[in-house]
């Protein structure tokens, strides 16, 4: 049987894919969401973490790959990660998942495969901005006692991410992630407060 290939056209659906189907949630986050805030958090991230390391290139790699990286979820929708992991834990070299998404979308196996071979720290970007928007969605979106273990289970994925990160590429101030997650938590609807206070005052 021949997969289908995604195209431009088939991006056009990514508003209508939703994502958490596992976890209760107040609203859905659409694929579309998440693409975009994995691609603006991936920008804050690169010039934090490799500040005059980082071109103009670089820095359009790894937002254009942040923009896509969860394309195949258009075909195989947003699968739980401990599925994911026992998969790959399971199969090895020859996981299925992979398998099937470089079929569907060989473009952006092909996008991932350039930036591993040229420049794989950007992987590691791509992945904490990944982390750091589900961590943020779970955390003001997500809803009873579940929710509340798969957001503790993300935050040891993301600072485990940072050590490895620290470890394989001890040049980069990888710091700047955790930094930006503080800030992101901390300042959580800080400047609407701030208007609507204002408005009062008037």
């Amino acid at each position: 049987m021949t997969i289908p290939k995604l195209t431009l056209a088939d991006l056009a659906r990514s508003g209508h894919i939703t994502r958490w189907h596992s976890v209760r949630t107040a609203r859905d986050q659409t694929l579309a969401e998440h693409h975009y805030m994995v691609t603006r958090i991936s920008n804050r991230l690169a010039k934090d973490i490799f500040a005059s390391d980082l071109d103009d290139s670089g820095l359009l790699m790894i937002m254009e790959y942040a923009s896509l990286h969860d394309t195949p979820e258009l075909l195989m929708g947003d699968m739980p990660s401990p599925l994911k992991r026992h998969i790959e834990q399971i199969s090895g070299e020859n996981n299925p998942i992979e398998i099937i998404e470089a079929e569907i979308a060989p473009w952006l196996a092909d996008m991932k495969d350039e930036i591993r071979a040229t420049h794989p720290e950007y992987l590691v970007i791509v992945k904490l901005a990944d982390l750091l928007d589900a961590i943020l969605f779970i955390e003001y979106e997500g809803i009873g006692n579940h929710a509340k273990e798969v957001s503790r289970g993300l935050h040891k994925q993301f600072y485990r991410r940072i050590e490895r990160a620290e470890h394989d590429y001890p040049l980069y101030s990888w710091d700047a992630a955790v930094q930006l997650l503080r800030e992101l938590q901390e300042n959580d609807e800080q400047g609407v407060i701030a208007f609507e206070h204002r408005e009062e005052g008037l």
